[in-house]
This record gives structure tokens, C-alpha cells and sequence, in this order.
């Protein structure tokens, strides 16, 4: 996991390593090469909209280098609107990667894409704008009702 290998980055420096994960962000192209994160934490398995379990508010991923032609496999990028396609990268573990500024990053040799990503959707919430209106028309009944006790406190003085 990205998590075993930031823990550990001396241990898995420079060597062969393969992860598995959800590809989320923008792929970054440079020349035959680019870029794309790869997270592997609890909500790349099963996120929170399709009922998976909250698991603190860290994610775990990583910077992949890797060849262009890999990365156009990839076609659905995890974020807000998507469940991005699950990939499996093997590559070289570079826990401070002096070709790429000291980033810690894997440097792939291959990305496999096992699983293709889907929307997810965001259902309009009515119950919770019910809830806010409620509330809303509750404050400005009882603010109108305070200042409404004040005037009449005004004019018996």
C-alpha cells in the first residue's frame, strides 16, 4: 500500500514495487511521459456515496511517472462526479526521485487498468432543505418576536 511505502521509505527505495488503487485527479502529459495520482486507502475500494465506511480524512496516494501510452488507458479519473478506473501499477518506488525534484513518486513500468470507473451520483438532499427552511422561518419568528417585544417595552416608557 502507498501507506506501507511512506512508511517505510527507506526500505522500499529503489526497488520494484506494485500497488493498486483508484486513478483520481488530471493525467499530466509531458512528452512521451507524464503523470497521474494513484490512491489505494479505504475510499478507492468503496467510497462514502456507495455506502462505504468512513475512514478519517487522509487519503493515501502517490505520483505515478509512466508512459503516455499506459496513461491514455486510463479514461475515468476519480473526483467529485467519478468513481476513477482501479489500476494496477508496477514500477520503481523513488521515495526522494532527484529527475523529478525530490518528489517521492513510482517510476511505472506498467499500468493496468482492472477496472473501469463509473459516475457517482449526488442525489438533491430535500430532506436537509427542509430541515434549513425550518429552521430559517424558526429564527425569523422568534427575531420578529423579540424585536416586537421590545417596542412594546419602548412605548410603555
Amino acid at each position: 500500500s502507498v501507506q506501507e511505502l511512506v512508511a517505510n521509505m527507506e526500505q522500499y527505495d529503489g526497488k520494484q514495487v506494485v500497488i493498486t488503487g483508484e486513478a483520481i485527479g488530471d493525467i499530466l502529459l509531458q512528452g512521451d511521459y507524464g503523470w497521474v495520482t494513484v490512491n489505494d486507502d479505504a475510499y478507492s475500494v468503496k467510497s462514502l456515496e456507495e455506502g462505504g465506511d468512513f475512514a478519517g480524512y487522509s487519503n493515501w496516494g502517490i505520483g505515478v511517472w509512466a508512459p503516455a501510452s499506459d496513461l491514455q488507458q486510463i479514461k475515468i479519473l476519480g473526483g467529485y462526479k467519478n468513481k476513477g478506473d482501479t489500476v494496477r501499477v508496477t514500477g520503481i518506488f523513488n521515495r526522494a526521485d532527484a529527475q523529478h525534484g525530490g518528489d517521492t513518486d513510482i517510476s511505472a513500468f506498467s499500468i493496468e487498468v482492472l477496472d473501469a470507473g463509473k459516475p457517482i451520483s449526488h442525489p438533491f438532499q430535500y430532506g436537509r432543505l427542509l430541515i434549513v427552511l425550518v429552521l430559517a422561518a424558526l429564527i425569523v419568528f422568534l427575531w420578529m418576536d423579540w424585536r416586537g417585544r421590545i417596542r412594546k417595552a419602548r412605548r410603555r416608557n
